[in-house]
């Protein structure tokens, strides 16, 4: 039986949600962007808003699939400014009670990732990621957002 689109849909507001909130317990400040707001999921920066990032979330429930699913458009990432980034989210099982696994990029490096996968060149669209096709550096890399934090400072 197919998950219908609302339960995928689900899926993709969790790992948006988990972004968001590892990098608020991180002292970033971060809000969701609106749906379909081009190539990205979560503007953040730190107070005053003289840094900002994009954050583009790709989230995948392991029960559901066993890949992260890109574009062939998405290739052209490997051209995204430095403040733009892809956060690719393993939601974990509820029926094994795991928690989500985060592997952490500058968007550049998944549009460079995204040419190099297989199906560049052909018809197929798809770009597909499983959790080992994943760069292990990428891994809970949250210290590329360590520039956007707020500085605390005397009151």
């Amino acid at each position: 039986m197919r998950t219908p689109q609302w339960v995928k849909k689900l899926g993709g507001h969790a790992g948006e949600l988990y972004v968001a909130a590892e990098l608020s317990k991180r002292g970033i400040a971060n809000s969701l962007l609106p749906e379909n707001f081009s190539d990205d999921d979560i503007i953040a920066g730190n107070k005053d808003g003289s840094i900002l990032c994009f954050i583009q979330v790709k989230a995948c429930h392991p029960d559901r699939a066993t890949t992260f699913i890109l574009r062939e458009t998405d290739e052209k990432w490997a051209h995204a400014p430095e403040n733009h980034y892809v956060v690719f989210v393993w939601l974990g099982s509820p029926a094994k009670n795991e928690g989500p696994r985060y592997w952490i990029a500058a968007k550049r490096e998944v549009g460079k990732a995204c040419i190099k996968n297989p199906a560049h060149g052909t018809s197929n669209w798809e770009r597909r990621f499983a959790i080992n096709d994943l760069d292990p550096r990428w891994e809970n890399n949250w210290f590329l957002f360590d520039r956007y934090k707020t500085q605390e400072t005397g009151s």
